[in-house]
Order: C-alpha cells, then sequence, then structure tokens
C-alpha cells in the first residue's frame, strides 16, 4: 500500500508535511486499532507532556478502528492532534506513514495503550543531547497494583539503569529524524519485530541506542491471564526471522530451538530408556526446564534480582511453547492470519 492510499481524516492534512519538515522540534507517531479501552487514559497524557515540552505534534494512524476510536480522535484536533487511516496493513507500515507525516528533528514512537509522565519528551531530548546517542527509550513500566503476570515480566525485564542497548521496544521509542531516515525505517514485511529489526540497522550504520530510566512509558495493555499471555507470545513471536540471519541467530530464536530439542530428547527417553517411569517422566520433565532455567538466570543476571522463580519458569516455559507455536505458523505461511 503507498502513501497515496493513506486517507488523513483530521488535523494536518498529509500533503503539509513535506514543506513544513524541521518546523517543530518532536514528531509523537501513535499506531491504534479499536484502543478505546486506553485512550482516556493515554492521549491526555500525551498531551500534557507535548505543552510541557512546545514544539510537539502528535499524529494517531489508525488500522480500521470501529470501537469510536476515530471519533474519539477527532475531539482533539482542536488540540493539533492529526489522525490518519491506513488499514489492513502492517505496524511498520504505520510506523513509516506517521513519520511522513511528521515534521519533526526528532520522532516519538509511542503505542496507543501506554502513557507518559509530562517530562517525557523534554527527558528524551536531554538523554539524546548529553549522550550523543541516535535513539532512547526504555523498557515499559507495568502500572500500579499490576498482575502478577505483568509484575514478573517486568520484573524480568526491566533492568533500571541507564545502557547502550541493541535495540528498544518501538512501543517507547525516541530517534532522530536523521538517524531514522538514513536507515530507512521500519521494515513494513514483518507482522512484529520490527523494533528489534530497526535496532539491528541502526547499530549498523554506526548510531548509539541509549536505554534511559528517565524516558518512562507505562503500558496499560500487558496481559493479565495465562490465555492472552500465550496469545500475545505466539503474536510477537511471528516476526522472529526478521533479526535471523547467517552470521546471527538471535537469543530467542536459538532458546526456542533449545527447547524443541530438549523436548524431543525428553520424549525419546520416555519411551526407550530403560529406566522406571518415574524416573523418565522426571527426566521429560527437567528437560522442559532447561530453557526457561537459562533464561532466567540471564534474567535475574541482567536486571542484577531475584525474580519470582516460580512464576518466571512458568511464564517463560509457556513463552518457549508460544515461540515454537509462532514457528509453526511461519513456516505455514499463515502469518497474516493470526490476530492476537
Amino acid at each position: 500500500m503507498s502513501r497515496a492510499d493513506a486517507e488523513p481524516v483530521a488535523g494536518r492534512p498529509l500533503a503539509s508535511a513535506p514543506n513544513g519538515l524541521m518546523r517543530v522540534r518532536v514528531s509523537v507517531v501513535v499506531p491504534v486499532l479499536n484502543g478505546m479501552r486506553y485512550l482516556r487514559q493515554t492521549a491526555p497524557s500525551l498531551l500534557a507532556a507535548a505543552r510541557r515540552a512546545g514544539d510537539v505534534e502528535i499524529t494517531y494512524v489508525d488500522n480500521g478502528s470501529s470501537d469510536g476510536t476515530l471519533e474519539y480522535l477527532q475531539t482533539l484536533s482542536s488540540e493539533g492532534v492529526c489522525v490518519g487511516r491506513y488499514e489492513g496493513t502492517s505496524i511498520g507500515a504505520m510506523r513509516n506513514l506517521g513519520a511522513r507525516m511528521a515534521r519533526g528533528r526528532y520522532l516519538s514512537f509511542i503505542d496507543a495503550d501506554c502513557a507518559i509522565p509530562d517530562t517525557y519528551f523534554v527527558s528524551a531530548i536531554e538523554v539524546l543531547e548529553t549522550t550523543q546517542a541516535s535513539a532512547t527509550g526504555c523498557e515499559t513500566h507495568a502500572p500500579d497494583a499490576p498482575h502478577w503476570i505483568e509484575a514478573t515480566w517486568h520484573d524480568l525485564h526491566y533492568v533500571g539503569r541507564d545502557r547502550d542497548v541493541h535495540y528498544l521496544n518501538s512501543a517507547n521509542f525516541f530517534v532522530t529524524r536523521a538517524a531514522f531516515e538514513q536507515v530507512g525505517g521500519f521494515r513494513e514485511d514483518l507482522t512484529t519485530g520490527e523494533d528489534s529489526e530497526i535496532g539491528q540497522r541502526i547499530l549498523r550504520a554506526g548510531f548509539r541506542i541509549r536505554e534511559s530510566t528517565r524516558v518512562k512509558a507505562i503500558h496499560l495493555g500487558n496481559p493479565k491471564s495465562i490465555g492472552e499471555f500465550y496469545r500475545r507470545t505466539v503474536w510477537h513471536g511471528l516476526g522472529m526471522f526478521g533479526t535471523v540471519s547467517r552470521q546471527r541467530f538471535d537469543r530467542p530464536t536459538a532458546m526456542t530451538a533449545i527447547h524443541l530439542a530438549a523436548t524431543v530428547l525428553g520424549l525419546a527417553s520416555l519411551v526407550a530408556a530403560p529406566w522406571p517411569i518415574p524416573w523418565r517422566l522426571a527426566v521429560l520433565a527437567g528437560l522442559q526446564l532447561v530453557a526457561p532455567a537459562v533464561t532466567v538466570a540471564h534474567r535475574a543476571r541482567q536486571t542484577r534480582r531475584l525474580p519470582r522463580i516460580g512464576s518466571a519458569l512458568l511464564l517463560y516455559w509457556l513463552y518457549y511453547w508460544a515461540r515454537a507455536q509462532a514457528l509453526m505458523i511461519v513456516i505455514a505461511g499463515r502469518t497474516r492470519l493470526y490476530r492476537k
């Protein structure tokens, strides 16, 4: 789908972008699909941060919402919010469209279910100016009083200190326009995984990505049930081959392969090993925990804190089976038929 196929709905017209480049400091791009569950909480936080920073424009790119999202966003046009429609396409294509509509020196990609503090844009600009990095952001935070699933997952992944990283989640991703355009934006053929893939290209181009705890976003749309966690993980896994090459086999894909190999070995032992049945079952169960245990240990070393071991092992066991299912969907060529 070309840029001409996109439909401006409210706010700035699409055609105004090229002539208006660099007239604002920050252009915020928010992809959205049926976001009314969160928008009344998250949109005001973006507007408050934009007012505090000044010279900030906000663009929502809608992928065909039917829950009142467009109608709500159109009520914000008086505050300068722009809305465009780009139906039936990937989230990477939606973000690229928003970037083409944008006029700012910096591009801020935020998901529709994320809320930010009013210092967000000021802090992000200061991080890039003081560190000379080209992109910043941070692992998203869980909301107050989180469900045990989102609390455990946050504890496993939130490092809590500033550092250079190889990618950042595009739910909370702040990047210079120069770096974004030099690497060609997000890959539009990927269903998911576009954030880790663009991270690879940004680093290869000689730019730095700086994770900073000051650039905080609260993710309200985390899974709050085992079923939702599993489905969301399958969906995220559909883009797993976007970061795999002959020179590099990313860690999640490698660990998924190890998990499947351990399963095959465990089943072979269950069928053929000359041991009592209880022992064979114990071996099968132990092998099922190899990849989750290694991953939890890695996360504990990275975050420098001990997670809730039982919950962490369960979630990573589900994670690797969800990744295995995603692998089967990709191999079968049914990626576009799957919905989270």
